[in-house]
């Protein structure tokens, strides 16, 4: 059985002899497309490849062996899923899980881990940043800082007072091909706002908590760091860091990147907009 999803302007076939229920989030971006940019092959079995020993990188543990990369993502003390693709060409990959995983790593809070898709859409020019993502006037403005800076904050207050519209409260997908696009994508975190919509990416905004405003533009080496930690990637398979930062490069041509130092009131939305003025 074969499921189609838009993501990032990108065709993901989920190839899985069943699914475990509703999905609601990722069922609106289904597409009856039949051809696929990335295929992700999902195997049930009670045991998992062997694979090399590995680094461990926040929840996974990443193992290289010649041109395949391993990613295990455990549940709990038991596996839980296992993706195997080639950072070459992600075009297919395949990702083991268990009986007992497979209903639970399918979630639809979970799939997009499980099968490691922020890692295949790297190959495909696309990445997930951790944002709250706005449109204004038919431009996203992503807000990203770690969890409790207060994305959600500015995005609620330029909803307020400006009318903008939230298209996700915790992620946005990027897209550097043929101009830059922030892209709606079917998980949200906690924050229970989730669309799927795109827009051209008029600025991303890196967040601090002050009790003053103050803004500043970021360039080079300093835009490229701000930007690197907060993306969906660990980078630890060949080439991955390399590929990243290309796309990084190329999105600072066109998109600029601000340091704010904010307030959680108007005034916030005041000053950033002042900055934007011809962007959005």
């Amino acid at each position: 059985m074969k499921k189609f999803y838009s993501l990032c302007k990108k065709s993901i076939c989920i190839d899985a002899e069943s699914f475990p229920g509703d999905n609601p989030l990722w069922e609106q971006f289904e597409t009856e497309s039949c051809n696929a940019d990335i295929t992700v092959k999902c195997t049930v079995s009670d045991s998992f490849p062997k694979i090399p020993d590995g680094v461990r990188s926040g929840e996974f543990t990443v193992s290289v062996d010649g041109d395949t990369v391993y990613r295990a993502l455990p549940m709990g003390t038991i596996p839980g899923a296992l993706t195997m693709y080639t950072p070459a060409d992600t075009s297919r990959s395949e990702t083991f899980f268990t009986p007992r995983s497979f209903p639970i790593m399918m979630d639809s809070r979970f799939m997009w881990s499980s099968v490691s898709l922020a890692q295949l859409l790297l190959s495909a020019n696309a990445f997930f940043i951790h944002s709250s993502f706005i449109s204004v006037n038919g431009k996203a403005v992503l807000f990203s800082a770690p969890c409790g800076v207060g994305k959600s904050t500015q995005a609620a207050l330029w909803e307020k007072y400006r009318g903008a519209e939230i298209i996700n409260g915790d992620k946005a997908g990027i897209l550097v091909e043929s101009g830059v696009y922030a892209c709606g994508v079917p998980f949200c975190g906690t924050s229970g706002i989730c669309k799927n919509k795109t827009f051209p990416l008029g600025a991303i905004v890196l967040l601090s908590q002050s009790p003053e405003n103050s803004i500043r533009q970021l360039s080079g080496a300093e835009a490229l760091q701000g930007l690197m930690l907060n993306i969906y990637l660990d980078l630890i398979a060949p080439g991955e860091q390399s590929a990243i930062i290309e796309l990084l490069i190329s999105l600072l041509e066109t998109v600029p990147v601000y340091s704010f130092a904010c307030t959680a009131d108007e005034s916030a939305v005041q000053m950033l907009e002042n900055i934007l003025t011809g962007i959005i």
